[in-house]
């Protein structure tokens, strides 16, 4: 079959018979390359075997010495073989790899290719690309059959550049640590050489003055600096570079050299390795082979969501939301199949669902905070993340650098990554480098990078971009991200795809503008910890999509833009604020809580209560929360002062309102007449103004809350005085920074008859309560749990 058609006819050129055979030889030969010249264990003992070798060149030359001295330079002290090795400018191994042989063959392929019609990428109207042939669009008679052998081929040949990419990178790192070891070798050489020259020295005019002590340190002297050379070698040869983690201990070179050095008495086989290094390189292969056949035997969804780990540092703390979000805007999780294959599900269910297989796999770990009952974040083990990187970077799903890094480049996974480490910044390597397409990045994360600033036009090619994750994602304020600017937000309003936004924790962002609301598709929208966010855009109802919208410690944003109430997909949403009544002369138009009651999805709620208005507005605020059926989690913060980045003004005028509040009179109105959503199971109070329970917040009323936490405040008692139920079915309470509360342990007990866990922290008026020294009491039959 002309496989060429009419399109090598066009070009004048001929089309290789058999380029399908000659393209599998290569990709053949690059594997074993790959799995075996490029594996430690069988370098780290070639170089042994080498460094032993040496030494018996060193010992059988002294031998000599003892029976036959000489005159030359080939001496009794000095063989000529030591002399070889200091040759100057000698290239190494890896060296030649990397400097000759690899850029020949990456010519070599860059030519091959050229028989191949050129793929052309065009995007379809979800921004995915379609590659068409060339032969097609010639209008050729190319059949179906050959268009698939060309789109083969070009796997074939993408394949064989990105192991020759890993291999070249590879060889730099061996070149390096070669030339360590080399340098360490070339000093015990040296240090042979000095010996040798003094003990002829020594021999030439013996004196009757060398004394049986003036030789002891002579030679003790020598056995000192060889200590330290060999000490040196040692840890040189210890500190191996990671390496695809394959071993190949059949290799010629292998063989070759252990049977010299059997046959010359040096070393009887088996060799004893180092323990460390070998140790750890044999754990690296058979993690990975476990791992590798763990994730062989994973449906698509969970293989993508799992090489998603390997971005994240070596030991570090994941928050699984974070993840979870990451999963929604990449696809992985998608809310329609969230509705009918998984049973009206949330996606943070199904999320948890994911974490909880690869927990019973061993691949992840739990993370727990104070012997909690649940986990909420997650850790990897190191060698585990060390086969995931392998096997994100095989897939093409991340690329690396030669320090295991994930990069800012995207020219194969189509995802970028900024990272900062002390010795460059990715944001640099990401803006500046001409020949990224921005139309190509389908992710932009943010791993370790603490400043950023986009230029708005560049911002604003990323058309087909799904997740920007901008802020943080780790659990601690301590890491800051400064933008320079708000600006490039106006780059938004291109980004038709977008599905995951997170600003979390970025300072100096003022505003959203309006072209955000231009992002029908966006689902996840975090503004968690924008402290200098003053105002969403009045648009925002227009995201229609949008289910997540967390805008929790954004202090100063004080009125609620009006379309919140038409976001009829929103299930949870924090950060929301009630406000002081505006006076006749200030502006009426904002959301109120009652608004938001017929958002029928809504099933987390975080709440903000002024604390500056009076408790009869918030009486009359809280009056609607009947009527939110489907709220499971509920939050309520009054008078907390979050820190200290909000203005003085806002600072004192917090301060003022918590002092007053905790002086209240009791003839103020109480809250009596707010009435919770029967459903709910989790309700968290900060900073609760009153002293004792108030009437709603009965067990009565509440029979299936699960989880109750009280933090902050003047509450003086739980209701044990006048409580005619118990709480039957909370199982986890937390009392925190409650200077206020007295209550017994026993009293605790007969008020929760059902508890399995208990959090106790800044609460000096407990008593009797048996908790270990984090304040923490759990059941003990439900441990395990």
């Amino acid at each position: 079959m002309n496989r060429g058609g009419s399109w090598s006819a066009e070009r004048g050129l001929s089309f290789p018979t058999r380029t399908e055979e000659k393209t599998e030889q290569v990709k053949t030969i690059v594997l074993n390359i790959q799995n075996r010249f490029l594996s430690f264990p069988c370098l780290f003992v070639f170089f042994l075997l080498t460094f032993l070798n040496l030494l018996f060149v060193m010992s059988t030359a002294s031998k000599r010495g003892c029976s036959s001295p000489s005159s030359s330079f080939e001496s009794p002290y000095v063989s000529i073989e030591l002399l070889s090795y200091l040759k100057p400018e000698q290239k190494t191994p890896f060296q030649v790899l990397r400097e000759v042989v690899m850029p020949e063959f990456k010519r070599h392929l860059s030519n091959g290719k050229q028989f191949l019609p050129p793929p052309e990428e065009t995007h379809n109207g979800n921004g995915n690309i379609i590659t068409v042939s060339a032969a097609d669009d010639a209008g050729s008679s190319v059949t179906e059959e050959d268009s698939g052998n060309y789109s083969n081929l070009h796997a074939v040949f993408d394949e064989i550049q990105r192991d020759v990419n890993y291999i070249y990178k590879a060889c730099g790192k061996l070149e390096r640590w070669e030339a360590l070891v080399n340098s360490e070798i070339k000093g015990l050489v040296f240090q042979r050489l000095d010996d040798g020259f003094k003990e002829r020295m020594n021999t030439s005019s013996s004196s009757l003055d060398n004394t049986v002590r003036t030789k002891f340190e002579v030679q003790l002297d020598k056995l000192l600096k060889v200590h330290k050379i060999i000490s040196d070698l040692k840890n040189s040869i210890c500190s191996q570079p990671e390496l695809a983690p394959s071993a190949d201990l059949e290799s010629e070179s292998f063989k070759s050299a252990t049977s010299s050095m059997t046959r010359q008495g040096i070393v009887n086989f088996p060799v004893q390795l180092p323990v460390v290094n070998i140790g750890r390189e044999i754990a690296e292969v058979s993690t990975f082979e476990e791992i590798q056949a763990i994730y062989n035997g994973l449906d698509v969804t969970l293989k993508l969501c799992l090489l998603c780990f390997s971005v994240f540092p070596e030991n570090a703390i994941i928050k699984k939301k974070v993840l979870v979000h990451w999963w929604v805007g990449e696809g992985f999780i998608d809310f329609s199949s969230s509705i009918t294959d998984q049973g009206g599900k949330t996606v943070e269910q199904i999320g948890y669902g994911y974490f909880k297989d690869l927990i019973a796999k061993r691949i992840i770990e739990p993370v727990y905070k104070k012997r909690r009952p649940g986990a909420d974040s997650c850790k990897m083990n190191p060698l585990i993340r060390y086969a995931v990187i392998n096997l994100a970077e095989r897939a093409g799903f991340v690329d690396f650098d030669s320090d295991r890094n994930p990069t800012a480049k995207f020219t194969d996974s189509r995802r970028a990554f900024l990272v900062r480490t002390k010795e460059r910044s990715s944001m640099e390597e990401l803006t500046n480098n001409f020949n990224l397409k921005q139309e190509n990045v389908q992710t932009l994360f943010n791993v370790s990078e603490t400043n950023f600033g986009f230029r708005q036009d560049w911002f604003s090619k990323m058309k087909y971009v799904k997740v920007l994750q901008l802020g943080r994602w780790q659990s601690s304020v301590k890491h800051v991200i400064e933008a320079e600017d708000s600006g490039f937000l106006k780059g938004l309003k291109k980004m038709k795809q977008l599905r995951y936004l997170s600003l979390r924790g970025v300072s100096r962002i003022t505003e959203l503008p309006d072209s955000i609301c231009k992002l029908r598709n966006l689902r996840i929208l975090n503004l968690n910890g924008c402290r200098d966010l003053e105002k969403l855009p009045d648009g925002i109802g227009s995201l229609d999509k949008l289910t997540h919208l967390d805008m929790y410690e954004c202090f100063l944003i004080s009125r609620m833009p009006r379309g919140l109430a038409l976001l009829s997909e929103l299930q949870v949403l924090k950060g929301f604020v009630v406000g002081k009544k505006p006076s006749s002369g200030e502006d009426q138009d904002h959301c109120k809580l009652k608004d938001l009651a017929k958002l029928e999805k809504l099933k987390t709620l975080r709440i903000h209560m002024d604390k500056s208005s009076s408790l009869t507005d918030q009486v009359q605020e809280l009056s609607c929360l009947e009527q939110f059926k489907k709220l499971r989690s509920l939050s309520i913060s009054w008078s907390r002062i979050y820190g200290s980045s909000a203005p003085k003004r806002n600072i004192q005028r917090m301060i003022t309102t918590i002092y007053s509040m905790r002086s209240v009179p009791r003839t103020l109105p109480s809250f009596s007449s707010p009435s919770l959503p029967v459903l709910l199971e989790k309700l968290d109070l900060h900073y609760f103004p009153e002293s004792t329970m108030p009437e709603w917040l009965v067990p009565d009323r509440l029979k299936q809350l699960k989880k109750l936490y009280i933090r902050g405040g003047v509450l003086g008692d739980l209701g044990q005085e006048c409580s005619t139920s118990p709480w039957s079915s909370v199982k986890v309470l937390r009392l925190k920074f409650l200077s206020k509360l007295q209550i017994e342990w026993r009293e605790v007990q007969a008020l929760f008859p059902n508890l399995v866990y208990l959090e106790k922290f800044k609460c000096p008026k407990l008593s009797f309560f048996p908790c270990d020294q984090n304040g923490v009491w759990e059941k003990a039959e439900d441990h395990t749990n």
